[in-house]
């Protein structure tokens, strides 16, 4: 997108303590601008900056807890045997992420300090995303159907060796694989 935070741009330590401080409810912005740069020796974050990272956290933050709890509140309502439902859940949120993400670069693209082909460039990776994550749904449907006809012969197998123990004929054993199995 457009030109990295302030933030973003500071050396790693200084990152690190500085989202470490953010942590921290007794010391506050202005004090953790003040003690950012102090450690770096010269300016390199206003206290508007840290104030817009540290929203940016909290927005990040907001949003992981939310799916966190959905996807909590699956697993208990449908266990967690059910992951390919999770799973899809998921490729729905990230979808609903992507097309969140496509109105603000409609957003950005006003922007005349950003330039037309990093707004092209984000587009083309949202693209190749939804490409991905569509080849990894058609993935896990084939998966899906692999495990579920493996299981439909293993069932069938069962049955016809249950049956013939049993006395059952060829002819019976057919129906029953048909109608309770679907074979």
């Amino acid at each position: 997108m457009g030109k990295k935070s302030a933030v973003d741009m500071l050396p790693e330590e200084l990152r690190t303590r500085l989202i470490r401080l953010l942590q921290d409810p007794a010391v506050t912005q202005a004090e953790i601008a003040d003690l950012i740069n102090e450690a770096a020796g010269e300016p390199l974050v206003s206290r508007s900056s840290v104030n817009r990272y540290a929203q940016r956290m909290r927005r990040f933050a907001e949003k992981n807890r939310q799916a966190k709890e959905i996807a909590d509140a699956y697993i208990d309502k449908y266990g967690t045997d059910n992951r390919v439902k999770l799973g899809k859940v998921v490729n729905e949120q990230i979808r609903l992420a992507v097309f969140d993400l496509i109105g603000e670069i409609e957003e950005v693209s006003a922007d005349p300090e950003i330039k037309k082909t990093e707004i092209a460039d984000m587009l083309y990776k949202l693209s190749r995303g939804l490409k991905e994550l569509e080849a990894a749904e058609k993935l896990n449907a084939e998966r899906t159907e692999s495990i579920r006809k493996s299981a439909l012969a293993e069932a069938a197998k069962a049955v016809e060796e249950t049956a013939k123990s049993n006395g059952l004929t060829s002819d019976t054993i057919e129906k029953i694989k048909k109608q309770i199995l679907g074979l």
